[in-house]
């Protein structure tokens, strides 16, 4: 019988036994079929009781600020366009995606845009536009001493007609408009939500849409990265904090979140649980990219370990006891 310290020599002096010990490993992960990898009664359990203890700890929200701070931190110190962070090689591409026509449905697009809040913005901008052309009528108006014939004559008394008609419209305006023009634009709201709602839907805006998808990409590519960093600061990390820690505490308290966590995984192990994973991956070209690197990383981590003095402690308990 081969004692501790022979096995404990050779795993250190032939380091390919423990590369063909990780192929091992990797080769019957990727040989299994998925339902064997993924409990997900288990795996549920664990999510939800993460949730529950992160949204029980008095440290977490505090936890995640100094995270979240750090990362912004980092973000703090880059400067110039944000162009330059993107790869040129990128932009064609992600263009080509943009500009690729988007007819959405009617009622999602309602759904979308026709809220109260929606409505008070264009009623601010009707009204304001109304109040605005009454006074651009007022002031469009010539007094009657520039018009020919003098003060008495037909068209100067035609002027101070409708120039006191433009005044006196402006002027009731001004008073924030009278209930018969707060009906008209109530029933002017209404029509222009349905146009907005008819123009974004319609197939003939698609393009337009499209055009400005590319026009939002290249202004905030323009855009200086210390314009957008500032823009963080008016969401501070105190506050995310709070959010995502009020968040979990409401998950935490849903009686259903590990049934339907359990629901969701296993409808995807229904799904894919009979193939391998070697199977699932097959066409991505993931596992030839992600194996030789992953293969050498863990060659590695177990040299360390076999190395230390605890690898060698637990061999020989294992072994010689």
């Amino acid at each position: 019988m081969t004692d501790a310290s022979t096995i404990l020599q050779r795993l250190r002096e032939e380091p390919e036994s423990i590369a063909t010990l990780v192929t091992l490993g990797l080769d019957h992960l990727l040989d299994r079929p998925m339902a064997e990898l993924v409990d997900a009664s288990v795996v549920a359990r664990a999510i939800s009781e993460g949730v529950r203890s992160s949204a029980r700890s008095d440290a977490f929200e505090g936890w995640v600020a100094a995270r979240v701070e750090q990362a912004l931190a980092r973000a703090d110190k880059l400067h110039g366009p944000l162009a330059e962070r993107v790869p040129v090689t990128l932009l064609g591409p992600l263009e080509n995606a943009l500009r690729r026509p988007y007819q959405p449905d009617p009622e999602l697009v309602r759904a979308l845009l026709d809220h109260p809040s929606t409505r008070a913005i264009l009623r601010e901008l009707l009204q304001a536009n109304i109040l605005e052309f009454g006074k651009r009528m007022r002031e469009m108006m010539p007094t009657t001493g520039k018009l020919p014939g003098g003060a008495g004559g037909f068209a100067s008394r035609l002027a101070g007609v409708a120039k006191g008609v433009a005044s006196a419209v402006g002027n009731e305006l001004e008073k924030q408009l009278e209930p018969r023009v707060e009906r008209f634009v109530e029933e002017a709201l209404g029509v222009a939500v349905d146009m907005m709602i008819a123009q974004v839907a319609s197939e003939a805006f698609a393009p337009d849409l499209a055009a400005w998808r590319i026009d939002v990409l290249h202004s905030l590519l323009g855009q200086p990265i210390d314009r957008l960093i500032a823009e963080r600061h008016k969401y501070p990390a105190a506050d995310f904090a709070a959010d995502v820690a009020a968040i979990l505490r409401a998950l935490s308290a849903w009686r259903g979140l590990t049934d339907a966590l359990e629901r969701g995984l296993g409808e995807l192990i229904r799904e894919h649980g009979s193939q391998t994973t070697r199977d699932f991956l097959d066409g991505s070209g993931l596992e030839d990219a992600w194996r030789p690197a992953l293969q050498r990383v863990l060659v590695e981590q177990v040299r360390e370990v076999v190395a230390g003095e605890e690898f060698a402690s637990w061999l020989v308990g294992l072994v010689d006891r």
